[in-house]
């Protein structure tokens, strides 16, 4: 498969899910359609769901290219309401809701931040509107986790995998310890933390616990991307190098038969001058013949 996930978060659902061609799933953080998306292998694949996304440019994204995805131009929190999302222009990734690390990103003069008014409901409301089983809930919203889990009505709502990003945002520093007693209170255990996501599956599903417990490898046969595309170009590359080398060859070919009817031609032309050569010896014989014929004393 290709993994266009950020850290092959897609690759170790894809493992638990081989083979489902529908499903459903829930993407907080949206982001890009394509790029960094744990849910971009889903969609192609058949699979539709809910994005959650504030960024009206990313919105716009999602929207045009998944048609059959119900795209919310909101943020998640603890409780509705509206918030200031400080949306990090030219990083992707980056924008919060979060106003402590908004301003720490203050110092970073390279970054362009602009505050942006969003409306900001809870992840139950969103489920009850959108009713149906959910295959697994993606939350990636840059030090928001917490409020986003505490919207959460875990005993109506229970996704079969929850995968939360559990770093501090741009940090290896972990960021779980708020939010990982209440997954373990909803019932959820923690299957696994690759180093960015913690994968949480329901505490009596066996299989899902086992399946996403090993890091994506070389056993799930996939490639990233950025790869593919690399691949991709380079056989479109190769491709191109073969049309051209082909018509050399065609060039060449002719060029050879153009030479080849060329020396014929040649060679009939100058048949054809002996010929006209000995027509005119000819032609001058008989002239002369009859010249002396006429001349000639008659008796």
């Amino acid at each position: 498969m290709i993994s266009y996930a950020q850290n092959a978060e897609d690759v170790l659902l894809a493992r638990l899910f081989h083979g489902r061609v529908t499903g459903r799933y829930v993407d907080v953080g949206a982001s890009d359609p394509v790029e960094d998306s744990v849910t971009k292998h889903f969609y192609d694949f058949g699979w539709r769901g809910i994005n959650v996304e504030p960024i009206p440019a990313q919105v716009e994204a999602l929207r045009k290219a998944r048609p059959g995805d119900v795209t919310l131009a909101i943020a998640l929190g603890a409780k509705p309401g509206s918030a200031v999302l400080h949306h990090v222009v030219n990083r992707s990734g980056w924008s919060t809701l979060d106003s402590a690390l908004a301003s720490t990103y203050q110092a970073e003069s390279t970054l362009e931040i602009v505050p942006v008014e969003v409306e900001v409901r809870t992840l139950a409301d969103v489920l009850d509107e959108h009713p149906g089983v959910v295959d697994f809930l993606k939350i990636d919203v840059e030090g928001e986790e917490l409020a986003v889990i505490e919207g959460a009505d875990w005993d109506r709502h229970r996704p079969r995998v929850v995968v939360v990003e559990a770093t501090e945002p741009g940090s290896t520093k972990p960021a779980h310890q708020a939010w990982d007693p209440l997954m373990t209170a909803a019932g959820y255990r923690c299957a696994l933390f690759d180093g960015l996501n913690r994968f949480y599956a329901q505490a009596d599903d066996a299989e899902a616990l086992e399946l996403l417990a090993v890091p994506a490898n070389v056993f799930d046969k996939y490639i990233r991307a950025d790869a593919a595309e690399q691949r991709a170009a380079r056989m479109a590359e190769i491709a191109y190098i073969r049309r051209l080398e082909e018509a050399v060859r065609e060039a060449e070919q002719a060029k050879e038969h153009e030479l080849v009817e060329f020396d014929a031609l040649r060679v009939a032309a100058q048949h054809a001058e002996q010929e006209t050569v000995r027509a005119r010896q000819r032609i001058a014989a008989l002239e002369a013949r009859l010249i002396e014929l006429e001349n000639a004393p008659r008796k």
